[in-house]
């Protein structure tokens, strides 16, 4: 291995760390998403007919 694959390997875990790291703080702030466990809740029909409740 050369340095630039180490150099590649040490940017991506550290990458793959700090989106993990992101997600955990988004979790504990309240932030992570809704209960009915998608991804994305503006697309989400359970959650479009809370917020016009």
């Amino acid at each position: 291995m050369t340095g630039g694959e180490i150099a590649l390997i040490v940017v991506a875990a550290a990458f793959v760390v700090g989106v993990v790291i992101w997600r955990m703080v988004l979790r504990l702030r309240g932030k992570g998403g809704c209960d009915c466990g998608c991804s994305d809740c503006t697309g989400c029909k359970s959650c479009a007919s809370k917020k016009k409740k």
